[in-house]
Parts: C-alpha cells; sequence; structure tokens
C-alpha cells in the first residue's frame, strides 16, 4: 500500500517539492533514505515514513500528506500523555480488580460444589438411615406379632390349668 504511494511521489516529485516547498529537495534524496534502513533498525523506511520525515521537518504546515489521505503522526502533550498515563493506570487497576472478581467467583464456585457435594452425602445418609428404620419397624412389628401369639399360647395354657383343678390357685 505504502508502494504505490510512494510511486506517486516519485512521479510527481517536482510537484510535491513545489507544494511543500523544498526546492532543494531532490529525487534521489528521498530514494537514499528508502534505500537505507534506519538506524537501528533492520529494514529500510516506509515511502510514507520518508515523505512524512521529510515534509514535517520542513514545513509544519505542509498539508500534502493530509491531501493525499495519510495523518502525519501527532507529537502528544504533555497533558495527553498525563491523561494517557492516568487511563493505563486505570485500565491496569481495572484487570487487577477483574482477576480479583474472577478468583472470588472461582472460589465461590469451589465452595458451591463442595457444599453441593456434602448436601449429596447428607441425603444418602437420610435414605439409608430411612431405610434402616423402616427394616426396623418390619422387625419390631414382626417381634409384637411373635410375643402376642406367645402371650396368648401361656394365657391359654394358664386358663385350662386352673380348669382342671390339679394346679392350685390362690
Amino acid at each position: 500500500m505504502a508502494q504505490p504511494l510512494w510511486d506517486k511521489v516519485k512521479k510527481n516529485i517536482p510537484q510535491v517539492l513545489f507544494c511543500t516547498g523544498l526546492f532543494f529537495m531532490t529525487q534521489s534524496v528521498m530514494e537514499n533514505m528508502l534505500a537505507k534502513p534506519a538506524q537501528g533498525l533492520e529494514t529500510p523506511r516506509s515511502s510514507t515514513e520518508i515523505v512524512s520525515k521529510v515534509l514535517t521537518q520542513t514545513s509544519a504546515a505542509s498539508t500534502f500528506l493530509k491531501n493525499v489521505g495519510i495523518e502525519r503522526p501527532v507529537r502528544k502533550s504533555a497533558a495527553s500523555a498525563t491523561r494517557e498515563a492516568q487511563l493505563r493506570e486505570q485500565l491496569q487497576a481495572e484487570k487487577q480488580r477483574a482477576n480479583l472478581l474472577q478468583e472470588e467467583v472461582d472460589t465461590l464456585k469451589k465452595k458451591a460444589e463442595e457444599i453441593e457435594e456434602s448436601m449429596d452425602n447428607t441425603q444418602e445418609v437420610v435414605l439409608r438411615t430411612q431405610q434402616e428404620m423402616e427394616e426396623f419397624k418390619k422387625k419390631q412389628e414382626a417381634n409384637k406379632l411373635i410375643l402376642q401369639r406367645i402371650l396368648n399360647l401361656n394365657s391359654v395354657a394358664w386358663s385350662g390349668a386352673e380348669q382342671c383343678g390339679y394346679c392350685w390357685s390362690s
């Protein structure tokens, strides 16, 4: 995308130089800047970067980049840099708060799972206890019936003994 712009600039170098007041800047100077990498960089600068650099160095009021649809990098004022730093700090604080809230949510989920598991275990114990109680009631009822039969047999035996006269009565 930057290369077509450079081609446009190369074709119209005299007009660009005239529009920007750069009568002394030649096409070869811009091409040299394009060919050699910037300090500390391994790759050469883009054509947009070169034109932007040349135009900003020579004329702060140049409208060439704006006219071709490229915005120049705007220097930040101290106030905007301070505001940006404040916003970054605020963002970092919000991220930390979100992390803390997520940890709290995770902790609460874990506790809820533990409570649910405990409730399941308690419910199992209650069901087993109910079953044991039912079995105990059945056994108790069976024992009651057996005891009643024994008592009935015993009372019949005692009543028959009184009638026979062999047993003494008081």
